[in-house]
């Protein structure tokens, strides 16, 4: 059985390019910093003085000039001790030493430090026994960053190495770009929430939980606002309450039958529908429209539909609403087994990548969650695209 004509459907670069010039604003806010794991920064963070601050000791040991430590073993009169978090009284003089913790300040006067394990201490002396180097073992006054540098660009996820340089230099709080405020809404008198025994026609709201999942780890504050019946009214109502969020996420209700409510509601409501149908498999009745600077994205209600239209096309305006730019993850490898040649619709098949290889999963249809929970990306065959033998090298976009 042969597809119809898809010549009138966006491909989905089209779509990609409609999306990816939807004027976005994102909301800046401040939080104290830890408060701000995982969000990107909007201001660039700068240091508050140069790090190190001083010259530093790298090890546990003695701090020496080393002019006196040429030549070893030599003993060297201890005149007191450095701690972290201290300076010396004084500098040194000639043949003098002062112990030195890691990180403490390297005293006036001392250009070098000797490890402990290279030194053997004789009461109120300490013998030299080796000094291959000892400069460095000392840090330099802004070896690490300099006063007023860029520690942390805008645009920088917040994740806990960063989170550390920014509390290094005293980011206490901090500008971010704020979560986008999602909600989601699902279409369908088939649908009953997941705590409820389905009837003989009806099957549990999966589509719901699967996408809130999805969207959280793309960085989005979400709202499930429940099940929608198939109505006009109660779809015109629900729709107008999912567009008081940054974006509104739909399924079901997608395509020309008589209960799908969802497109001609939108337009009634003053949408702009960019999108309505695409050259994708599975995915095909995918709507975007914008409405006074929120987006409505339309998915299919089978739940595979949904997650590839998530994680190919709404992702990369998600993306963008926090603070971001788009950015997949491409992975390559072997193909384990031959592929046939591919239909005219791009196609987004389900694969794990094991040991170097990829393993497309067999094709079940756009309501086979079951095979999607068993894979690690999405093989994407082009349209058209000619058979594939085992072992040939192809790529897939890794969730």
């Amino acid at each position: 059985m042969t597809e119809p004509d898809v010549s009138d459907l966006l491909t989905v670069a089209q779509a990609i390019a409609i999306i990816d010039a939807a004027p976005v604003h994102p909301r800046i806010i401040e939080l104290p910093l830890d408060e701000s794991d995982g969000l990107i920064v909007a201001q660039d963070i700068l240091s508050d003085r140069d790090y190190p601050p001083f010259d530093k000791s790298l090890m546990d040991g003695y701090a020496v000039r080393i002019s006196d430590v040429a030549t070893t073993p030599i003993e060297l009169n201890i005149i007191g001790e450095i701690p972290a978090g201290q300076s010396a009284a004084r500098g040194l003089a000639h043949r003098e030493t002062l112990a030195i913790m890691t990180g403490a300040p390297i005293p006036e006067g001392a250009d070098g430090v000797i490890p402990i394990e290279d030194t053997e201490k004789t009461g109120s002396a300490v013998r030299i026994l080796r000094a291959t180097s000892p400069s460095r073992y000392i840090a330099k006054r802004g070896a690490d960053i300099r006063a007023s540098a860029t520690v942390l660009k805008s645009g920088s996820t917040l994740n806990p190495a960063a989170l550390a340089v920014a509390a290094s230099v005293g980011a206490a709080r901090i500008q971010v770009f704020a979560k986008p405020k999602v909600a989601l809404l699902s279409t369908g008198d088939e649908l009953v929430p997941i705590d409820q025994t389905p009837g003989p026609a009806q099957i549990r709201n999966s589509n719901s939980l699967m996408l809130a999942a999805l969207l959280k780890r793309m960085g989005c504050d979400v709202t499930d606002l429940g099940i929608v019946p198939d109505t006009p009214q109660a779809t015109r109502d629900a729709l107008l309450s999912g567009m008081s969020y940054d974006v509104l996420f739909v399924t079901g209700g997608m395509s020309m039958g008589q209960y799908d409510y969802v497109p001609r509601t939108l337009l009634d409501l003053g949408a702009n529908l960019k999108i309505t149908k695409l050259r994708i498999k599975p995915g095909k009745p995918f709507v975007f429209a914008a409405r006074d600077s929120r987006y409505i994205f339309g998915l299919p209600g089978n739940p595979l539909a949904g997650f590839v239209c998530t994680v190919r096309l709404a992702s990369r305006l998600l993306a963008r609403l926090s603070g971001a730019q788009p950015r997949e993850k491409w992975i390559e490898g072997h193909l384990a087994e031959p592929l046939p040649q591919n239909g005219p619709r791009e196609f987004y098949q389900p694969a794990r990548f094991d040991g170097g290889a990829i393993h497309p999963l067999a094709w079940k249809g756009s309501a086979d969650i079951f095979t999607l929970a068993n894979a690690t990306g999405l093989l994407i065959r082009a349209e058209n695209e000619p058979p594939h033998p085992a072992g040939n090298r192809v790529r897939m976009l890794e969730f």
